[in-house]
């Protein structure tokens, strides 16, 4: 696109200095009259869509989901396991790292996921439960680690 501006820019110059170059040559004779018309192109706008995770529907629960309410933690020491796992529970929406900040390690992550779920704290949509609130600021201010 560039390219296309500076052809039209530098055709624009030479048709000026041409013009310019003529009066000078032919003296008191008027020099011809030129008209140059000089189109430049639309502006190009680019819009880039950041995917979200809300774009995607989360698959509905398992019936064992449905059933007790909360979803079905399967523990394991395996690192890719578990890391499977994580996904399994994210797709669910209880497992939701955005809103609560869990470990790097898969394996401490879904054990802390399993500990938190199991005390009442995790909320369907993946944040705190108002008791899982009050525990983190307790936590925050001296009590009880998580």
């Amino acid at each position: 696109m560039q390219h296309g501006i500076r052809r039209r820019a530098l055709a624009v110059l030479l048709t000026v200095t041409g013009s310019a170059v003529l009066v000078a040559c032919n003296g008191d004779k008027p020099a011809p009259a030129v008209t140059t018309t000089v189109t430049a192109p639309a502006p190009t706008v680019t819009v880039t869509a950041t995917p979200t995770l809300a774009a995607t529907p989360a698959p509905p629960p398992t019936p064992t989901e449905q059933a007790a309410g909360k979803p079905d933690v399967v523990l394991t020491g395996d690192p890719d396991a578990a890391g499977k796992e994580l996904q399994r529970l994210q797709k669910t929406g209880w497992w939701n790292p955005n809103k609560i900040e869990y470990a790097d390690d898969p394996v401490t992550a879904l054990q802390q996921f399993d500990r938190w779920l199991g005390k009442g704290y995790i909320a369907p949509g993946g944040g705190w439960t108002p008791a899982g609130e009050a525990a983190v600021e307790a936590a925050n201010n001296g009590g009880p680690e998580l």
